[in-house]
């Protein structure tokens, strides 16, 4: 049964404290496909992979992974003793780490891969990977006809922040997902096409269609798809779920037809632009031009309507919505739940009944591109995951644009915040602000003080001048 899988989570490394002797190295290491794990914690393990170097973790009930490239080089040391040493470094990178992690190796053959993790000098070692049924082992899931390790990372860069920063809101607002690219993946796993016809004549064979008419036999095969996933694998799902696809899911699912023609006069204004405008194309521009304030949720359904399958779309999001949302995943708030931090100037109470929302301001649904036409409308919104949580609005107000948020996370079992805003004249981020619980000692509550204060100082000097500017440019006309 083919398979959905989206695996994007981080593993953390566990070091042992063993120590090896240095060697003189003539040549680089030739690294195999080869599966190694941890000889001091059977969860952890290295796989090497086509070239890929993959750190993976067996969590209770999903394995946490992520993916490097790679690269080696020899070393010439001085300073021990009176040969120079030679050593063969390794760099592991990829986009999601600032800093590349860097490593000597001690040893590798067929017994034994042992590195020395070079900013802390201590060594990991691993023994090959002996029987699957022996060991906790990362799943081999399939990804259509192919292994998840051939498609997550194209699948991640097709998803993206949305262009106007924020939490995302809507599938058809800030261009976050590359559609062609989803699409022509999903042809590539189910082998079968996504539209019967659709307006990309490159790609879809349609000589009079505006918009596409979605394969009834792909939609039925991703129902079943989702259908047929364990509650282990859904769990794998969830965190993108949580992160990208819940509230403009959410959305969507609140702009049916019958949920915006409600009333009889909308319905009586919808029906007779229907009724009168035979061709599809014409009709759906005529409602976009004489009910300009229909929302694209709503225009999406009318559209699945014409092409029949708004029964099948509605039953895979509702069956979507109804399995994500009954998982208990542990979050950053489930796990602070009830905890007050403080960063020495304030305190933050955190709570899991904190709600993931996003709250639409006006009917301008909010505005793309701020205009005066367009004023007083935006968005305010919670978000949480499994390592962070945040919470902002993105408003425009009659003048200008505003978009402000917070972001609490955990790095390295620390606690920090990260104040973002643009305004008038205002566009920053702030640095790094670490918080303590509040009952920690005192000393060193009053280290973090000193340590933030700065950085607090920084935001209200640039929220003083955001402030004056806005005084002189807007108000001294009064």
């Amino acid at each position: 049964m083919k398979k959905l899988i989206l695996l994007l989570l981080f593993i953390p490394l566990v070091f042992s404290c063993n120590s090896q002797e240095s060697k003189k190295i003539s040549k680089k290491t030739e690294f195999k496909n080869g599966r190694w794990i941890s000889t001091t914690d059977s969860l952890s393990g290295i796989e090497i992979k086509n070239g890929k170097w993959i750190l993976f973790y067996q969590m209770k009930d999903y394995v946490e992974v992520d993916v490097y490239d790679f690269q080696t080089r020899i070393e010439s040391l001085k300073g021990f003793g009176d040969e120079k040493t030679t050593l063969e470094r390794l760099t592991l990178t990829n986009d999601d780490e600032l800093d590349p992690f860097e490593y000597y190796v001690l040893e590798y053959s067929d017994e034994l891969l042992s590195l020395s993790y070079i900013p802390r000098g201590n060594t990991l070692n691993y023994e090959p990977e002996k029987k699957a049924e022996d060991i906790n082992v990362i799943p081999v899931i399939s990804f259509g006809e192919n292994l998840i390790e051939d498609n997550i990372e194209p699948f991640k860069a097709l998803i993206s922040e949305p262009i106007y920063s924020g939490q995302n809101i809507s599938f058809f607002k800030g261009y976050w997902i590359d559609f062609p690219g989803v699409i022509a993946l999903a042809e590539k796993i189910f082998g079968i096409p996504v539209f019967l016809s659709s307006p990309h004549p490159n790609r879809f064979p349609c000589s009079d269609c505006d918009f596409g008419y979605y394969n009834p036999l792909f939609l039925d095969k991703l129902t079943d798809s989702f259908k047929a996933l364990s509650p282990g694998l859904k769990k794998l799902i969830n965190p993108i779920y949580e992160m990208r696809f819940k509230i403009p899911l959410r959305r969507l699912l609140a702009n049916k037809i019958s949920d915006y023609f409600s009333d009889k006069d909308s319905r009586n204004a919808l029906e007779s632009i229907i009724n009168n405008i035979e061709n599809p194309n014409s009709a759906l521009k005529a409602i976009e031009s004489g009910l300009p304030d229909v929302p694209a949720e709503t225009l999406f359904w009318i559209r699945r309507d014409y092409d029949g399958t708004s029964e099948k779309l509605l039953q895979l999001f509702e069956l979507i919505r109804e399995e994500m949302g009954g998982l208990e995943i542990e979050s950053f708030l489930t796990r602070n739940d009830g905890d007050t931090w403080t960063n020495g100037f304030s305190t933050y109470t955190f709570s899991k009944d904190m709600p993931d929302y996003y709250i639409d301001l006006s009917s301008c649904d909010p505005c793309d591109t701020p205009t005066l036409e367009c004023h007083m409308c935006g968005y305010s919104w919670m978000k949480f995951d499994i390592n962070s949580f945040s919470f902002g609005r993105d408003y425009q107000n009659d003048f200008f644009a505003e978009y402000e948020s917070t972001q609490f996370y955990e790095e390295n079992d620390i606690m920090w915040s990260v104040e973002s805003k643009s305004g008038h004249i205002l566009d920053y981020e702030s640095g790094k602000i670490y918080w303590l619980p509040v009952d920690s000692d005192s000393v060193e509550i009053e280290k973090i003080r000193l340590k933030n204060k700065p950085i607090l100082d920084f935001i209200k000097l640039k929220e003083k001048e955001e402030q004056e500017a806005i005084e002189k440019d807007f108000f001294d006309y009064l």
